[in-house]
């Protein structure tokens, strides 16, 4: 369920928007219907494809469950099945170009939210997504509200 939860959390709030871009090396090349000349850039835009309700149901609630085994299987051989590919599903990118530390960057997340988790109670004034500030710069930029912790257990 922890990856679930961090596959949510991309979708609602990727690092990027353009996630690859990639220039036409052919003459007259057709993608689903869509020509291209050589030359023409194509880019691959993860944000509004997570928020399209045309693929995701309720794209604006936070709902870990839907990245579960189930729902990507139930999603096979559907419109919707785009988000599960994996240019969309990571943030670190693909093949040869994806980020050499990935694997650690993903671990090292788990652990210390699993961490976090298990140590603190975590709660926030702001209790909507909507009501979460952004701000587009080179990467997408969460202006977090002021979160309180609590210990879970009291120091004996």
């Amino acid at each position: 369920y922890l990856h679930a939860l961090i596959r949510e959390t991309h979708r609602l709030t990727p690092t990027t928007l353009i996630a690859i871009n990639k220039t036409v090396d052919v003459d007259n090349l057709e993608v689903h219907g869509r020509k291209m000349e050589k030359g023409d850039v194509v880019l691959l835009e993860s944000y509004s494809q997570g928020m399209n309700s045309d693929i995701v149901e309720n794209p604006e609630e936070f709902r870990p469950e839907r990245w579960l085994r189930d729902a990507v299987e139930a999603r096979k051989g559907s419109p919707s099945e785009i988000i599960d590919h994996p240019f969309l599903a990571s943030p670190f990118s693909q093949g040869a170009r994806k980020c050499p530390g990935s694997r650690v960057a993903t671990n090292e997340i788990k652990v210390l939210l699993s961490q976090l988790v298990l140590d603190w109670k975590i709660s926030s004034p702001i209790t909507e997504l909507e009501n979460v500030r952004y701000q587009q710069q080179a990467t997408i930029e969460v202006k977090l509200p002021c979160l309180q912790f609590e210990p879970r257990l009291q120091p004996k």
